[in-house]
């Protein structure tokens, strides 16, 4: 089994330089490398380097696996597909989302992927809270 990390850290303030280092478990031995790439110190820079389809997809990308994070909190929180649409409808790109949950919600999410078993046993645990 291999297990792999990656880091990419700023040598400068810039986008210019990253140092992007690497990191693979072949076998029983880790081996890092680290390599400094220059991805263009500004978006023009970037897009005259490498070409605006490749900088767009670049963005694109990454903010699909963004907002796809988001979503499945929203789902594991319980929201409703239009709700979630509309929390997702306010989201931009590289803004931090806000991430408050609404317990009850969150639980009737996880609720109904639950086993017949475990909706029983979870009923009951809230029935002899309900008593106390």
């Amino acid at each position: 089994m291999s297990e792999e990390t990656n880091a990419v850290e700023e040598t400068q303030e810039s986008y210019s330089s990253k140092v992007i280092t690497a990191t693979k478990k072949i076998g029983d031995e880790e081996r890092q490398t680290s390599i400094t790439y220059d991805f263009g110190a500004n978006l023009e820079a970037a897009i005259e380097k490498f070409g605006e389809d490749v900088v767009m997809s670049g963005f694109v990308s990454k903010s699909v696996i963004t907002a796809q994070a988001a979503m499945r909190r929203f789902m594991e929180a319980g929201l409703s597909d239009e709700d979630v649409q509309a929390k997702m409808d306010s989201w931009k790109p590289g803004v931090a989302m806000e991430r408050t949950i609404d317990p009850v919600a969150a639980l009737m999410g996880k609720f109904g992927s639950m086993s017949p078993e475990e909706q029983a046993d979870l009923l009951a645990k809230l029935q002899a809270r309900a008593n106390g």
